[in-house]
């Protein structure tokens, strides 16, 4: 019988290797490992299915690796995609999978993102303009996935620095066995720009896969951190960032010039009142205590900035899991934490 899995197509960050160095996380001569974070929600029997046993594959961000993994695993061409945000560690495979698309079937490729996020990429790949079925997703709008049965996405603008225009977090709500299943994808993110009641409609959510790039806070990476700082005291480079941060700040990349009415209407609730940097979450812990979901994924790794900042090691797979779980069952969190393997298949 089918299941409905989220299966890790990469688990890297940009570069999650720098030439001429190693990392202890990652396998330098993997090619498999140097993948950027990608997944897909996959419909099928096996946990490492065959082409014909997949019903569908809903691909989340496409960066470099991403294709190559597809090719030795199943040879397939997902769905869809559905892109987080335009960097081109996220977007790289893109072109791949759109071309392979056309050249076999004749027609145009469905990829969904923001309208601005899909101005970057036309950009970066204007070949594509022509062979894309662009799918518009407006922030905070339920959208029905055409593609296949029974999904439907929301999307939730985030902040990842000023250049990751229309950035988003996806949220799949997807009906199994008269079951609704939810599924956040966070992308690359820093601050989720979330309202009072966005935190309700996630709030015990089945899976969280969330960018994991530190383990402490380090704001001018544009990357949330695991923890608010060591030995549970908030970071003063999280402290500092707050104070000379404001609404603006957080809003530029997503109130561009020739905004449409029904885009821009969308931040009218942080436009509307008093700012206060308390109102957003800046860790997967303050972000973990609201919505409390039952399993979480941390991808894209980096501990760059804990070695450089904080003077923390870099970890391993397996001491990044155990550390996790003892810090989130220390601030009496218990959701299940799964730091994956690429091609894990992680079942709801």
């Amino acid at each position: 019988m089918s299941e409905i899995k989220v299966r890790i197509n990469g688990r890297g960050n940009a570069w999650p290797v720098i030439l001429g160095q190693e990392h202890p996380f990652y396998d330098r001569s993997n090619p498999e490992d140097l993948a950027n974070a990608s997944c897909s929600i996959l419909k099928s029997k096996t946990d490492d299915p065959t082409k014909e046993e997949i019903e569908w594959d809903l691909m989340i961000d496409a960066g470099h690796g991403a294709v190559q993994y597809l090719l030795k695993n199943c040879n397939r061409i997902p769905e869809a995609v559905f892109v987080t945000h335009s960097h081109i560690d996220h977007t790289l495979g893109l072109d791949w999978i759109v071309q392979s698309y056309f050249k076999q079937f004749k027609k145009r490729y469905p990829v969904y993102a923001t309208i601005f996020c899909w101005e970057m990429v036309k950009n970066t790949f204007p070949q594509l303009i022509d062979l894309v079925e662009f799918k518009e997703l407006i922030p905070y709008q339920k959208r029905v996935v055409s593609e296949v049965q029974d999904v439907i996405i929301t999307p939730f603008p985030v902040y990842h620095g000023k250049s990751a225009v229309g950035a988003s977090m996806f949220l799949f709500q997807i009906e199994e066995k008269q079951k609704k299943i939810k599924i956040l994808f966070t992308g690359d993110v820093l601050c989720p720009l979330l309202r009072d009641t966005d935190y309700s409609k996630l709030e015990g959510i089945d899976l969280l896969v969330t960018d994991a790039n530190n383990r402490y806070p380090y704001p001018k990476s544009n990357h949330w951190s695991l923890l608010q700082g060591l030995n549970n005291q908030k970071s003063d480079y999280l402290i500092e960032f707050q104070e000379q941060s404001n609404i603006a700040t957080f809003l530029y990349p997503h109130l561009k010039e020739n905004i449409s009415d029904n885009y821009g209407r969308c931040f009218d609730y942080f436009l509307n009142r008093p700012y206060s940097s308390d109102v957003f979450c800046f860790t997967i812990e303050s972000f973990v205590k609201k919505i409390r979901p039952d399993k979480i994924v941390l991808l894209h790794y980096s501990g760059a900035e804990d070695e450089k900042y904080y003077n923390q090691h870099i970890f391993n797979a397996q001491k990044l899991t155990r550390w996790s779980k003892q810090s989130f069952k220390t601030l009496g969190l218990y959701s299940r934490l799964i730091v994956p393997y690429v091609n894990q298949h992680v079942y709801l």
